[in-house]
């Protein structure tokens, strides 16, 4: 046993003696180096022996062992203090624990209770000291090589082998910590592992090629650390998969578009899949590790997906949704982007919806099996489903106890995107049928906005999520007769209405039927019913 430096403290030389000859100080792990008969003696000593542990009476005459204590932390010797009294006061027990005492024990001493506190004292040194020789070969090795070193230790920080103190004690060493100008992104990229299964020959020359594109195209422009990282959803011949993870420290603003369009045409020289994805940017030692841990959330997504690179909106908070906010907004963007049958919005809403699930795996397959839910409603709703879509939900459904989230996540979206593939062929076969449900939607809110000077093609077009050109050749096919035509019809039949009842102005007819100008309405009231509103008025009269 490594036996430790320990000073005794007492102003009644007989109590002295007897705490210097009774017990067996070795066994505990300590070597008694100097003893005291007073508050100054003591300081004497503590500043020779530089002990690791001194066992001190508290009430002594001219210097008592609190002024002790306070004196040695003024002059910033390290050392644990254990505080002996004869008296249960409260107010010297408490101005010792405030001062940093290990421990008080009361006079007379039990045995097994000095022991017990002085094996305490022992162990918390021993921890202390051997943190200390840790720190200072960490220094060491950082002033030989720190970018090396820094890479491994910012390595086991994001996979939570090592605290956040010790990265902030190994960044202060260097005189490197962030500031509030430092932003942190996390890039993790590496080939699709379904290329790793079907070209395994060619994988590892592949990857050694996409490693040194995406450097070349990249990360020339920022400075990072690059490592690899175990993937435990991936599993590949016993192995798990590793991926390769940069993390990026950089002041730019713009650096996650930046880093996505270089990543692009780094991806657009290799001939074989890469898969990547990129973190927002956090600020802070704390931000490399969220950084990280989102990069890794993302890239499983995009793998599964089979994706080529996902990423977040840099403005995107995190937040905590609530069922019914992340019910009606994210999955009516996902049903949205169905039916306008885009790719890419799906995608875009489809990250946005998995980035933002619940932490428990059991409530991430209820939001997916919800959001299905709805899908297959609308669908139904629609046009209908071929037998092609009916039993890949139904193959869903009927899995879906047995399928962990991530599994969950790629099935969904592949049969989210074989239903946009599946509307675009029905579309095709029957252009009017398959956009009934949207002539209904434009009709309602052409009804419901008719006052609305403004109201246009554009407007409408946009309500239902078609494009405007594609929508008006559609309305027109459907109503057999243009847009514009139809909302001056609309617009006259509410006038005519209006003006049957015959208790309601001109002006405010015009109000409601959307004509700001009484001149231009009557003109076209007039090519409509071929009278004069004034005119038509006068036959209701009674």
């Amino acid at each position: 046993m490594e036996l430790l430096k320990l000073v005794i403290v007492d102003d009644e030389p007989i109590l002295l003696q007897g705490l210097l000859d009774t017990y067996d100080w070795e066994s505990m792990g300590f070597e008694v180096v100097g003893s005291a008969k007073s508050g100054v003696q003591a300081l004497d000593v503590i500043r020779r022996e530089q002990p690791h542990v001194v066992l001190t009476d508290i009430r002594m005459k001219q210097m008592t062992g609190l002024m002790v204590m306070e004196e040695i932390q003024k002059e910033q010797i390290s050392c644990l203090f254990v505080v002996l009294s004869a008296y249960r006061d409260f107010e010297y027990a408490k101005h010792a624990c405030d001062l940093g005492a290990y421990a008080y024990l009361l006079k007379p001493i039990d045995d097994e209770q000095l022991r017990s506190t002085m094996t305490g004292a022992y162990n918390t040194c021993i921890k202390q000291l051997r943190s200390e020789e840790k720190y200072e070969s960490w220094e060491q090795l950082l002033l030989k090589d720190d970018d090396s070193f820094l890479q491994v230790v910012i390595q086991k920080y994001v996979q939570n082998l090592i605290p956040e103190e010790k990265i902030t004690e190994v960044f202060s060493v260097l005189h490197d910590l962030p500031d509030n100008h430092d932003f942190f992104i996390t890039v993790c990229a590496d080939i699709d592992l379904v290329y790793k299964i079907t070209n395994s020959l060619d994988y590892e020359a592949s990857r050694y090629a996409v490693i040194q594109e995406i450097e070349a195209h990249v990360f020339e422009h920022f400075s990072y650390w690059k490592f690899e990282g175990e993937d435990g959803n991936y599993v590949l011949l016993e192995k798990e998969i590793e991926r390769l993870f940069f993390i990026i420290k950089t002041q730019q603003k713009n650096a996650v578009r930046q880093i996505k369009t270089l990543l692009e045409q780094a991806k657009n020289e290799e001939k074989c899949p890469v898969i990547a994805s990129i973190s927002k940017p956090y600020k802070g030692i704390s931000g490399i590790r969220k950084s990280y841990e989102e990069a890794q959330k993302l890239f499983g997504i995009a793998s599964a997906s089979g994706a080529s690179a996902f990423t977040i909106p840099e403005d995107l908070e995190e937040q905590e949704d609530d069922s019914k906010q992340f019910s009606e907004d994210r999955e009516i963007r996902i049903m949205n982007s169905i039916r306008k049958n885009d790719f890419v919005e799906l995608k875009e809403t489809f990250i946005d919806f998995i980035y933002h699930l619940p932490k428990e795996e059991a409530r991430q397959c209820q939001y997916l099996h919800k959001v299905m839910l709805r899908v297959q409603f609308m669908l139904q709703d629609t046009y209908g489903m071929n037998e092609d879509m009916k039993n890949q939900f139904a193959n869903y459904y009927s899995n879906l106890n047995h399928l962990p989230a991530v599994k969950a996540v790629d099935v969904c979206y592949k049969i989210l995107c074989r239903a946009i593939e599946l509307r675009q062929e029905e579309a095709g076969k029957n252009e009017t049928g398959y956009f009934k449900e949207y002539m209904a939607e434009a009709v309602a809110y052409i009804e419901e906005h008719l006052q609305e000077e403004d109201l246009s093609i554009i407007a409408t077009a946009a309500h239902v999520y078609l494009n405007p050109v594609y929508f008006g050749r559609i309305f027109k096919s459907t109503f057999h007769m243009t847009f514009k035509q139809y909302l001056v019809k609309k617009r006259m039949d509410k006038a005519k209405r209006m003006l049957e009842e015959g208790d309601t102005s001109i002006r405010t007819i015009c109000e409601e039927v959307g004509i700001s100008n009484p001149s231009y309405f009557s003109q076209l009231f007039k090519q409509y019913t071929g009278k004069l509103p004034s005119e038509y008025k006068k036959e209701y009269e009674v």
